[in-house]
């Protein structure tokens, strides 16, 4: 069940960063917070909103369904980011860019669309903090047409390892290949290989990166 949002519930968060209290009261009045549990869907691909949907809390994944009922991955977002992915700001409703998966129990900002657009005309510059959160969202789409359609599968392992090794590293090598939209004896493959020509080294499966480089030739 969704709660009507407090003040203490936005303040520190990147959206609301310089707002004052007056402000975040008037914000808070058509904001609602819900929690969800891991595995729990907040929308459907397609669904029609009049609400944006910001993550406090929490870690999503994003992704689509082919007409093989196949999971196709996208992209994930952390705590304190935009869910919703803005079109258009003449429109009065949203069309859900894919389907939102919580990874792990989250914390959610339900935000009245047309009551936010009406403060960002009076308060113009929270409108900087949403064209900065959509301008690294559109970096995270050019990522993904790069990974999807020009990048082979040895580019998207390089790729990957070069920008997310970390993440890599932290999740078991079937969840990587689902993510890079590869088969998990491929990603095995690229892996003796990138092994075999000293650009990495893996102990116990976690992945050291010997020539930076030599990796980002692979994709650039």
């Amino acid at each position: 069940m969704a709660l009507q949002a407090k003040v203490e519930d936005l303040k520190g968060l990147f959206l609301f960063d310089g707002m004052s209290d007056e402000q975040l009261d008037e914000i808070a009045s058509f904001v609602k917070l819900k929690k969800y549990a891991a595995k729990d869907i907040i929308y459907y691909e397609n669904d029609i909103k009049k609400q944006l949907y910001y993550l406090k809390t929490g870690h999503v994944k994003v992704y689509k369904v082919d007409r093989f009922d196949n999971e196709i991955f996208l992209y994930d977002i952390k705590s304190d980011n935009m869910i919703t992915k803005i079109s258009s700001l003449s429109d009065n409703t949203i069309n859900c860019f894919g389907n939102i998966e919580c990874l792990e129990p989250c914390e959610v900002l339900i935000i009245d669309y047309e009551k936010f657009k009406n403060f960002c005309i009076a308060n113009p510059q929270i409108l900087l903090r949403v064209v900065e959160i959509f301008a690294k969202r559109n970096q995270m789409l050019e990522c993904l047409i790069n990974r999807e359609l020009v990048y082979d599968g040895v580019a998207k392992v390089a790729f990957t390892l070069v920008n997310e090794l970390d993440t890599f590293n932290r999740l078991k090598k079937q969840e990587v290949a689902y993510r890079l939209n590869i088969q998990p004896e491929t990603l095995s493959r690229i892996l003796k290989k990138l092994i075999k020509r000293d650009l990495i080294k893996s102990e116990q499966g976690i992945i050291e990166i010997l020539d930076l480089e030599g990796l980002k030739e692979i994709y650039e």
